[in-house]
């Protein structure tokens, strides 16, 4: 019996050093569309780079967090002009428990008056692969990240994981450039982009699911963000008509947000026309432009910004031409 065990231990010790090694050549050599359960790795929507950034700000009025949703609708720029210094910490399809870990890892060197949580429901349903694989494939390597991997359990990500901790060492591998074309990183997190690309006017109809993970890794970075009396609100950023009317449940789920604090849904307090819309997801520069406006605006009329910058209400944009021609 003895001798069984020392023998499956050596062949333990073998398998694992033998199924690292593949993955080290795997990553390093073989392109993922080759490579069952293995993904290309490079960071999406320049995450690597933001989350550099992110790491050297000393200090913001206001941090966004969210998906893609987040990157690509709150401009820096235009909150500027309002005397608010904003940090944008959005990743691509960043489900609560990524938003629970940057906001844990990026607080204290933010130190933000106010947290705008910008939501995409659909993504309280998913189990938060992608998004953790662009975080690790980013650069992004730490006990948090490793427990949370673990969490979500899936081979593609142990793959990753691994790949990760060695690549951050040795740079086997350089960051393969996944970002599209025409799209702009601007200083303070943002992705700016000018395109208006065709998408689906018909979707098929379908229900948003909330995970009880997903929708308890929310509650409890908020109650984070509480505990340190920083203010914040929840948003919904406006996708297109066609995409928002395709979830049956919107109304529930307004609910649902309404009791975990302010919560502003803005497709239902903005009409933006399809050119205004990266694709059916996503605002361009033309919708932020009107967007942020709006909810700058939204925010002073309710007296939410008033302790962060002092700032007094103005009237709502409506004129979309004269806005986009500044």
């Amino acid at each position: 019996m003895k001798r069984f065990t020392v023998r499956l231990c050596l062949f333990i010790a073998f398998a694992s050093v033998f199924y690292i090694i593949t993955i080290l050549i795997f990553g390093t050599l073989i392109p993922s569309s080759l490579a069952k359960n293995f993904d290309d790795f490079g960071g999406l929507g320049f995450t690597s780079r933001r989350m550099s950034e992110a790491a050297k700000v000393n200090g913001v009025d206001v941090i966004i967090i969210g998906s893609s949703h987040a990157y690509r609708g709150y401009d820096p720029r235009i909150f500027k002009k309002e005397g608010l210094s904003v940090f944008n910490l959005g990743s691509s399809s960043q489900s609560p428990l990524q938003t629970k870990y940057l906001v844990e890892k990026y607080i204290k060197n933010l130190k933000p008056k106010f947290v705008i949580v910008d939501i995409y429901p659909i993504l309280f349903g998913v189990d938060g692969l992608e998004s953790q694989i662009d975080l690790i494939s980013s650069g992004l390597m730490d006990k948090d990240i490793v427990k949370m991997s673990f969490e979500i359990n899936n081979i593609r990500l142990y793959n990753s994981l691994i790949f990760g901790a060695f690549n951050n060492t040795f740079h086997l591998r350089k960051q393969k450039k996944l970002d599209k074309k025409g799209d702009t990183y601007i200083p303070g997190g943002y992705v700016q982009s000018y395109e208006s690309l065709k998408f689906k006017k018909v979707r098929f109809t379908q229900k948003i699911s909330v995970s009880a993970l997903q929708l308890g890794a929310f509650k409890k970075m908020l109650a984070e963000l509480r505990h340190r009396n920083i203010k914040y609100i929840i948003v919904q950023a406006p996708f297109s008509k066609s995409n928002y009317n395709s979830y049956t449940n919107n109304d529930e789920i307004d609910r649902l947000f309404s009791g975990l604090g302010e919560y502003y849904n803005f497709n239902k307090i903005l009409n933006l026309p399809d050119n205004m819309y990266y694709d059916d997801s996503h605002l361009n520069q033309f919708g932020v432009n009107i967007y942020n406006a709006k909810l700058i605006d939204t925010l002073k009329r309710s007296g939410i910004l008033n302790t962060v910058a002092g700032l007094k209400p103005t009237d709502c944009v409506t004129n979309y031409q004269a806005l986009n021609d500044k």
